[in-house]
This record gives C-alpha cells, structure tokens and sequence, in this order.
C-alpha cells in the first residue's frame, strides 16, 4: 500500500467511518481501553482545562477526557475526515457534551487554540509524514507545563519478520504499511518536549509516550 498521501488518508477514513467502532473489537481484547485510560490519567487534566485532541477520528478518547476536564473544560477534536467526525458529533450530541469542538483540518496546519493544557493523538500522528513539524509545533504553542500524550502503533523489534507480515495484513485496512515503521513521533517528543513517561505495550507493538513542556517556558503570544 506505501505511504498514502492526505487525499487517499482522507477517503479511506471516510469509507471506514461508519463502522470503524466495532472494527476495534479486536484491539479491545488486548487492551486498548486501558490504554487509553492510562494515557489520558498521565496527562493530569484539571477540571476546566482545554485538550485538544489531533486525528481524534470517532471521538474514542472522549469520554474519558469529559470526565478529566469536566463540563466547564473544552474538547478540541480534529481530523482529516468529514465522516469520522460525523460519528465523533454523534457521540458527543447522544452523550450531552456540549463542550466539545470538532474540525476539520490538517494536522500539519491546525494551530493549537491560546491556553491549551493538553494535546493527544491516539493511534493518529503514526500516519502523519510531517509528524515532527506537527510535535514542534505543538510544544512552541502549549501552555507551559503543558503536556502531550501519545498512543500508536511501533515497530515491534523483536517480532519475526512473518508476525509483523501478519500484523499488517490485519490493520491494512487501516492504511498501515510497513512503510510507516521509520515513522517515531516519540523521538520528536524527546526532542522537543521532556518525556516523563514511556512504555510499550503488546509486546513492543504499540506505545504510551506522555511528555511536558518546561513551566520555564513561555508561550508565543
């Protein structure tokens, strides 16, 4: 499949969109709730605070940031497809959470709204060429002490080479080419960032990176 460019990212999440949910079955089984879980509790969301959540797709990690930043805080969703964020807005209007702001946009491009405490990407900046300016652009803009929290797909190092093969026949649905295994936001996040939490999951398959900006810091204005 190689690297898809925006235009084929954004008509496969539109053709996956309206059963993108259940095809996360499988994931489920292996952990992927408390992974989310123990990525969102890692960032340390005050009630009141603003999260923004880049390639937020369906809306997944939104429960669990409503319950973080409470009904006064502020849900900033974006992603390239139209369709994934017409379930995201289904999600949010059966739910009742009126503090929840969806985008379309790029991610190279979107620029992070003033104040904002907390950015996540799960399973997102992985299939972003450009993650590094994305990363960078993230920790000139955070509030200080600000945190990022990152959860995705890794090359597994010591897996055979015919696990891996069958490993990506079975996400290939999701875009997920072997192409994608230099692809390291987590570096980008030790460079411009301080990491203080890192660990992998599913045998070195996938990763949770939580990394914050210096209190030092100040944000541009």
């Amino acid at each position: 499949m190689g690297i898809l460019d925006k235009p084929a990212v954004r008509r496969l999440y539109d053709r996956e969109a309206e059963h993108y949910d259940a095809s996360l079955f499988w994931f489920g089984l292996v952990g992927l709730k408390s992974w989310r879980a123990a990525l969102i509790s890692g960032l340390r969301l005050a009630a009141g605070a603003t999260v923004v959540d880049l390639c937020c797709g369906t809306g997944a990690n939104f429960a669990l940031l409503a319950d973080a930043v409470g009904p006064h805080g502020r849900m900033v969703g974006v992603d390239l497809s139209e369709a994934m964020l017409v379930q995201a807005r289904r999600k949010a209007e059966v739910a009742g959470w009126s503090n929840v702001e969806l985008i379309q946009a790029d991610v190279e491009a979107f620029q992070l709204p003033i104040g904002t405490e907390a950015v996540i990407s799960t399973f997102g900046l992985e299939m972003v060429p450009r993650y590094e300016h994305v990363i960078e652009n993230i920790a000139a803009n955070l509030r200080p002490g600000g945190r990022l929290g990152l959860l995705g797909l890794k090359h597994p190092e010591r897996w055979p080479r015919w696990l891996i093969d069958v490993g990506v026949r079975l996400t290939q649905k999701y875009g997920v080419a072997r192409e994608y295994e230099s692809f390291q936001p987590w570096r980008a996040a030790e460079h411009y960032l301080r990491v203080t939490h890192w660990e992998q999951k599913l045998f070195g398959a996938a990763y949770i990176c939580i990394a914050e900006k210096s209190a030092a810091e100040s944000s541009p204005s």
